[in-house]
């Protein structure tokens, strides 16, 4: 158990490099077709749909990360309306981390079927195999499902913590 949130962490960490490097890439692809557009005159065809993709990766590599660190909306919000008594706040909790690691089964299962429809197709503009922005999603709910594991086997799912909407 210790050594799969020790691995998890570096994991997380890795991804935290890897977001970080997407972000940056992002930024950079952005600021340069907007110069291409406006100064030029000339769009860029391909960066349009590599921003498209980094956006996929970033979006479901930072869920997992933001599962882990407690930054995603939980139910503080309707434990702030109703005031339950401590066994079932955390009987309550305990049911949504459940529903959430089914959630990420559902979609890595879903998702690997999807990926073997678009394995031969190519994208667009770069001509890259559809499977590799696809693969954002199982790869996704992997570090999701893991990271709700790391959370519950270290007490963290019943703890306070997230956004109040």
């Amino acid at each position: 158990m210790k050594k799969f949130i020790y691995l998890m962490d570096k994991v997380n960490f890795l991804l935290k490099i890897l977001l970080g490097t997407f972000l940056a890439i992002s930024l950079v692809l952005l600021t340069w077709q907007i110069v291409a557009r406006a100064v030029f005159n000339s769009p860029l065809t391909w960066s349009s749909e590599l921003l498209r993709y980094l956006l996929v990766w970033i979006t479901f590599l930072g869920a997992g990360l933001a599962i882990r660190y407690q930054k995603l909306i939980r139910l503080e919000f309707l434990f702030s309306l109703i005031k339950f008594p401590p066994t079932l706040e955390r009987a309550i909790r305990g049911i949504a981390v459940i529903i959430t690691m089914v959630f990420c089964v559902i979609i890595l299962l879903f998702s690997l079927q999807i990926l073997e429809i678009v394995h031969l197709q190519k994208s667009a503009a770069l001509h890259i195999p559809m499977s590799i922005p696809y693969l954002a999603i199982p790869f996704g709910s992997l570090i999701m499902l893991f990271n709700t594991l790391v959370a519950w086997l270290e007490g963290d799912w019943d703890k306070e913590g997230g956004e109040v909407v």
